[in-house]
């Protein structure tokens, strides 16, 4: 106050006073400076104007404001449930009636017996919702933490979610994003009914395209990430931060078409911070919403995370092995990856489709080469010598470099996938590559064409079958002795860099060549140099030693 008297002679704005009884209020100051001929103050010109009573009446209104949207959204909230439920009880009633008829056959009567039953369990859920809301409002909502199945935790929102998109005709992936625990820490009712709802939602906006459900681990968080992703009619900015209010949906229209009570997300969201997690939406209009809720696990062994995804497969009943075809795409690609094996693979599936490539071994070159020549989407590894994939898309980007920049790491942490979009990659793809993700990140930054007739197997590259895939593997399995000595050559040496970063290489790699348990080693290795646990390190390298030799 007093310097902008000092710079303007004049100065206006709010102020505490206190009346004689002790009670405090609100007024409007306004000082003006008073000068002699010689502009100098000679002293001050103050006029209060009580304020208290027009705050009061702007509180008021503010509060009648907040009252009269509570009591709409709670009417609009009654009457879609209203609706809610006369549907399925119409349905029960209606086909219970026809059941009473003697001249309905078999065929009839079992139709109707199964309505009734997908009725009256839509019905239930629906009185499960409204009785979860208020447990959670009075907060009493009660967890039971059990040591969880981490499979059949995620096989019952599965195998529902699947019958879900068959109805409509919709495509739907399930990827698990090694190392994954075999079980966690965590309420499985709970847990299960976010991953359902979350599921639910995705297939309820989606008309067209399909519903992704991706399941990976952050070890250093110990948290569990699944994040669902559609291809709907996705959500405006402004009206996300109101999806997880009580009794809200993205506005009337959506209550219009798709139905529902607005209670699912904000149940979700509840449930999630009380399970140790949060639940964060992105979302483009037209183009479709990702949903990812995070789970504390609580302590993860390393003998109980799998690399092997056949194994969690196995476990989780889910079965994602399917054949996918590369699609004949147009344009150049530049690979930056200093890993021989990881250029050679993802630079056969490049050219599979179709694709010109270009190889740098380093951030460096890359960048070099991206100036130099006119490439249609960069594949940047994150990790590489003299400069790495963070450096590299920064400096392409700060240069005006405008085309995709696809982020490649075995890290799939938060803080490593924000920190690549953060410096300029428009998406992450984690390693070991999966063909069906690949494919599609390709034609998404790619023209395309016709399906080529290459077709291999998720999970499963066939490699008796493949000349060329089979070629890569024996170049690996020739080079892996090499990899192995400079591995002992670190643990000798204690450079636990070094070390790591051998092991993320193999990790990153060994599952594509048909050696998941190799990628199990490597990763298990890489896991505990990251927490400074190094009582297995020499182990995990003879036994990576012993299955090469065999």
């Amino acid at each position: 106050m007093w310097d902008t008297l000092a710079k303007t002679g004049c100065w206006r704005g709010e102020v505490w006073n206190r009346r004689k009884t002790g009670e405090e209020y609100l007024e409007l100051l306004s000082i003006q400076a008073i000068r002699n001929n010689d502009g100098e103050t000679v002293g001050y010109l103050g006029v209060f104007g009580d304020l208290s009573s027009a705050k009061r009446e702007e509180e008021l209104e503010l509060a009648r404001q907040a009252a009269e949207d509570a009591m709409r959204m709670k009417t609009q909230f009654l009457a879609n449930m209203s609706h809610e439920i006369r549907t399925p009880l119409t349905a029960i009633i209606g086909f219970a009636e026809t059941m009473t008829d003697s001249r309905q056959t078999l065929a009839e009567r079992a139709h109707a017996v199964d309505t009734i039953i997908r009725n009256g369990r839509h019905l239930q859920s629906l009185l499960n919702d409204v009785l979860d809301f208020s447990k959670i409002r009075a907060k009493r909502i009660e967890l039971e933490y059990l040591r969880t199945s981490l499979p059949e935790l995620l096989a019952a929102a599965v195998d529902s979610a699947r019958a879900q998109t068959e109805e409509k005709q919709l495509e739907f992936g399930v990827h698990f994003m090694p190392p994954l625990p075999l079980h966690i820490r965590t309420d499985p009712t709970r847990a299960r009914q976010i991953i359902f709802n979350l599921l639910s939602n995705a297939i309820k906006f989606t008309d067209i395209g399909a519903v992704r459900l991706i399941v990976s681990f952050i070890p250093e968080q110990e948290l569990l990430a699944i994040s669902v992703q559609d291809t709907g009619c996705g959500i405006e900015d402004e009206h996300i931060e109101a999806l997880f209010e009580p009794f809200a949906q993205a506005d009337r229209s959506t209550t219009r078409r798709f139905g529902g009570t607005g209670l699912g997300l904000s149940i979700s969201k509840e449930l999630a911070e009380q399970l140790g997690g949060e639940i964060q939406v992105s979302s483009a209009v037209g183009m479709g919403s990702v949903f990812t809720v995070t789970l504390a696990t609580g302590p993860i062994d390393t003998a109980d995370l799998v690399w092997d995804l056949h194994e969690f497969n196995q476990s989780s009943g889910v079965r994602p092995v399917r054949t996918v075809r590369a699609p004949t795409l147009f344009g150049n690609v530049l690979l930056a990856d200093d890993n021989r094996a990881n250029q050679d693979l993802i630079a056969l599936y490049l050219r599979r489709c179709g694709l010109q490539v270009e190889i740098a071994k380093n951030g460096q070159e890359a960048v070099e080469k991206a100036q130099q020549a006119d490439f249609d989407l960069v594949l940047m590894d994150m990790r590489m010598p003299i400069m790495g994939g963070l450096d590299a898309t920064e400096l392409l980007r700060l240069t005006g470099f405008d085309k995709p920049i696809v982020a490649l790491s075995a890290n799939v942490e938060r803080s490593d996938i924000e920190a690549a979009l953060a410096v300029g990659c428009d998406t992450y793809l984690p390693k070991p590559i999966h063909l069906d993700a690949f494919y599609q990140m390709l034609m998404h930054y790619l023209p395309q064409g016709e399906h080529a007739h290459h077709a291999v197997k998720i999970n499963s590259l066939q490699l008796e079958n493949d000349p060329e895939l089979a070629q890569l593997q024996r170049q690996f399995h020739a080079e892996l002795p090499q990899r192995l000595a400079r591995m002992r050559a670190a643990y000798i040496a204690a450079d636990w860099d070094e070390l790591r970063s051998q092991a993320h290489q193999i990790k990153g790699v060994g599952t594509n060549f048909g050696m998941p348990e190799l990628t199990r080693l490597a990763g298990a290795m890489e896991f505990q140099v990251l927490r400074g646990d190094i009582s297995e390190v020499a182990d995990l390298i003879e036994d990576m030693a012993h299955l090469w030799q065999q």
